[in-house]
């Protein structure tokens, strides 16, 4: 059997219904930056059902604790505080060390009011981050590189000191339309996504890209059973896939529910062809034999792959920092999770070097939006004053296996395809980028 409340579960949060700090080397209305220091801070889940996420905010600190061992940046040491807001569940309990009390709002505000950050950074959550960008904005705090492929960060009108940083779950599905036309022109396909942005957005890019899912095999699932350990939800979608014999199943749900599906399916003797978002494909943290061959998308190299110079430049950085990646040893495996942190933790960097000296907010901003950032992602990282998303396309990827135990990576499939969240947007083609790493950060 299967637990759905576990390290690897779930993209879901409750929503949670005077700034100081000028210093020398910076505006006076800078909150966060002295001559010597930059803070910035992040609101994470560290404990409870979500913590296996916290590899990608402490992967972002590991590379900043290396940068300001190399000096930091224009000669600010970058201090990065990361408090646990267990997603929004605290007050359910399920592991949660923060107290029952604990919100992304009150986190925050803890953030904002009392450590005067100069941004938050890589924040992660839907709903958890939802619930504080008004909160943010009359604060005058940027947002920036939430973790989460919701759309609700682009919106440059809005909210222009807010970005985020994957693609949106609906470029993934126009990619998994692309694959279905080329794959599986014939067959009838389901589909099994979560009952919030998660699943609605991923459902828009697989129809939007063309293809039409029978109302019957069109099928989700309560974030919320993840409270109450319920599984009626998976067996009863899962069980109408199998009736109806679908071949192929696009899966838009995160690591818990994810193996959740595939042990229902197992159990019922139902083994469709998987097509799984990369929110809920990481095969380190699905964790079961029942994901190898399954088809995902992935915007980072493979993660075996040392001939890509980022990969042996992150082990480099994680086998720097032991509080963090205690267990991390020369033979470990990468994780997606902090090529991830790694990334948004690069981009913040390049930006703030491209900024010089004397930085603000609003020069952040210009920078952030005019500047090439050099990541280890294989997609462009580019924003621009119009376009707030982050990386625009990915790779389709395949699960590989790895003999009767748990898969530990995908294998990219060739080139990238990109677009943006727009119904009437198509893909389009481009090779696979591999940045440089900055003479610098070497």
């Amino acid at each position: 059997m299967f637990t759905l409340v576990s390290a690897s579960a779930l993209a879901l949060a409750v929503a949670s219904t005077g700034m100081m700090g000028a210093s020398a080397g910076a505006s006076p209305s800078t909150p966060g930056v002295t001559a010597k220091t930059i803070t910035i801070g992040a609101s994470v889940p560290l404990s409870g059902v979500a913590a296996s996420y916290a590899d990608v905010s402490a992967s972002a600190n590991a590379v900043f604790k290396y940068i300001d061992k190399k000096g930091g940046v224009n000669g600010r040491q970058i201090k990065y505080i990361r408090l646990d807001d267990c997603y929004g569940l605290a007050a359910y309990g399920l592991g949660c060390t923060a107290g029952a009390s604990t919100t992304p709002l009150s986190v925050n505000q803890q953030l904002v009011a009392q450590d005067h950050v100069f941004a938050t950074v890589g924040s992660l959550g839907t709903a958890a981050e939802m619930s504080v960008m008004s909160y943010l904005k009359q604060n005058a705090v940027p947002q920036l590189f939430v973790a989460s492929g919701s759309i609700s960060w682009n919106q440059p009108k809005a909210f222009p000191d807010v970005t985020g940083f994957e693609p949106s779950y609906v470029v993934e599905g126009k990619i998994f339309a692309r694959y279905i036309k080329q794959h599986y022109s014939t067959d009838t396909i389901g589909f099994i996504g979560q009952n919030d942005d998660l699943g609605a957005y991923g459902l828009l890019g697989v129809q939007d890209g063309g293809i039409t899912i029978p109302s019957a095999d069109n099928l989700t699932y309560n974030a919320a059973d993840a409270i109450t350990g319920s599984t009626s939800d998976l067996v009863a979608d899962v069980s109408a896939l199998a009736a109806n014999m679908v071949p192929v199943v696009v899966v838009f749900a995160v690591p818990g529910f994810t193996a959740g599906i595939l042990a229902i399916a197992h159990q019922l003797g139902y083994s469709p062809q998987w097509i799984i978002s990369s929110v809920g494909s990481n095969p380190l943290t699905v964790n079961t034999p029942l994901e190898a061959n399954a088809v995902t998308v992935n915007y980072f190299p493979n993660v075996n792959d040392n001939a890509d110079p980022w990969i042996p430049w992150l082990r480099k950085v994680l086998l720097a920092d032991p509080t963090d990646f205690p267990n991390f040893t020369s033979k470990s495996v990468i994780s997606y999770d902090t090529l991830y942190g790694a990334s948004y933790a690069l981009a913040f960097a390049e930006t703030l070097k491209a900024e010089g000296k004397n930085v603000t907010r609003a020069g952040f901003l210009k920078k952030l939006f005019s500047t090439k950032l050099d990541t280890p992602s294989i997609t462009p990282l580019k924003y621009t004053a119009g376009n707030h998303q982050g990386l625009q396309g990915a790779s389709i990827s395949i699960v590989t296996p790895n003999g009767t135990s748990a898969p530990i990576y995908s294998t990219n499939q060739g080139g990238v395809f990109t677009s943006t969240q727009s119904a009437s947007s198509g893909l389009t083609g481009a090779a696979t980028v591999i940045d440089p790493i900055p003479a610098w950060l070497k």
